[in-house]
Order: C-alpha cells, then structure tokens, then sequence
C-alpha cells in the first residue's frame, strides 16, 4: 500500500523515473526524517512495487521521533546519530510543540524564531555519512535517492560523504539563500554540486522563500 503522495517529493520522483524508470528494490537515505514518511515514500515511488524495507535508511537523532520511526517502520534501518562533516558529539536542540516544530529540532543551539517556545538541549552523537555508507556495506553500491534536511547543516552532510558522494543518483537537498541560512548558503551547495558533476532538475520554494529545495541528478546518466 503507497502512502498519501506529497507534492514536495514530486521533482525528486520525476527526476529519477525519467532517467532510471521505476527500481526492484530502490535504496533510499532520508537524512532528517522527523518521522519516516518521506523516506518511505519516495521508495514506494520509484519502485516497481518490490520494497527491500532495510533499504530504506532513515536519520534521526531527535530520540523522541526514534521512536515514532521504530513504531511506524520497525523494519526500516534506522541511523540515530547526527549526521556531521565530524565524528564525534555535538549538542542538539529538541523543539518541543507541534510536528511542524519537531521537524524544525537542530543542532543549531543559537536558533531562535519567534515561534520557538520549548526547548531541551542535549547531547548526541554525530557521525559522517561516508562511515554509514561503508558500515551498511553500500560503498560500491548506487543510492538511488538521498534526501537531506538536516535545518541548515545540509552543506556539512554533503562534504561527509567524502568519496561516496557520486554514489547517489539523485539528490533532495533542503538550502536556505543567503539572509537564512546558518552558515553556507543556497548557492555554495549549488556550486558544490556543480563542481562535483551533478546537473540540477529543480529548484522550488515549497516552505516560503526562507528555505530552496534542490533537486540533483549525477551528470552522465541517462536521459541526461
């Protein structure tokens, strides 16, 4: 059974049944995934209907909403550390409120919208994603899609898939443009990505003009 479909997710489905059609099986990374669904989601999409759920690895560090993952999807693999250019700790910042306000949890410690009421920092883990990669034995293995929206870190994921970075096809990326973004801006991962052989299929503003989402593709595959 397919989950509701969610327009957000529209550019990044497109883009890769255009050029690989639907996938047996599709390997699907969500980095920040709040509760699961648009990883799982973008899965079912691209797919022939043959679902390998330990090939939907879905990221949270947020311990709460690990366990509304393990709960909706105990069959999916689940990552809880936070995903860093560094190995390590880190501190993290646990919005409390609404799921809009969950999904907004960041290791940004210094955010501070208007609309935060209720916060707890704690303490995490943090790991780059070239060792997932290697440790789930991927590493000479295509991913299909890779969506990250990890609320303005998205340029340090980007650097800790070190030379795995080409192993992913396609790419969601969440950018916010220069005024909003914590540190790197829309356009350094828009040069980053460029610079590294990806063409971009679309650039939306689905959650207002504080936030772009960007979607890549590798250069050289087909169709493209």
């Amino acid at each position: 059974m397919r989950t509701v479909q969610n327009k957000w997710l529209d550019s990044a489905v497109k883009t890769y049944l255009d050029a690989y059609g639907s996938t047996t099986a599709p390997l699907v990374y969500e980095v920040g995934s709040r509760d699961g669904r648009d990883g799982v989601e973008l899965a079912q999409r691209i797919s022939d209907g043959q679902i390998d759920w330990e090939k939907i690895v879905l990221f949270e560090c947020n311990p709460d909403q690990q366990q509304v993952i393990r709960k909706s999807y105990p069959q999916a693999t689940l990552i809880t550390e936070a995903i860093s250019d560094k190995k390590g700790t880190t501190d993290f910042m646990v919005i409390h409120g609404d799921q809009n306000m969950v999904g907004s949890s960041t290791m940004n410690t210094k955010r501070n919208d208007t609309w935060i009421k209720e916060t707890t920092t704690i303490k995490v883990p943090s790991r780059r994603l070239d060792d997932v990669i290697k440790s789930l034995g991927h590493d000479n293995t295509d991913i299909d899609v890779m969506k990250i929206d990890i609320e303005g870190y998205t340029y340090e994921a980007l650097l800790s898939l070190g030379k795995y970075l080409r192993n992913a096809r396609i790419f969601h990326l969440e950018t916010e443009p220069e005024g909003c973004a914590r540190k790197y801006t829309n356009l350094d991962v828009s040069l980053f990505m460029q610079e590294n052989g990806y063409i971009c299929t679309a650039l939306e503003n689905e959650w207002g003009d504080s936030i772009q989402d960007q979607v890549w593709i590798r250069q050289g595959e087909r169709n493209v």
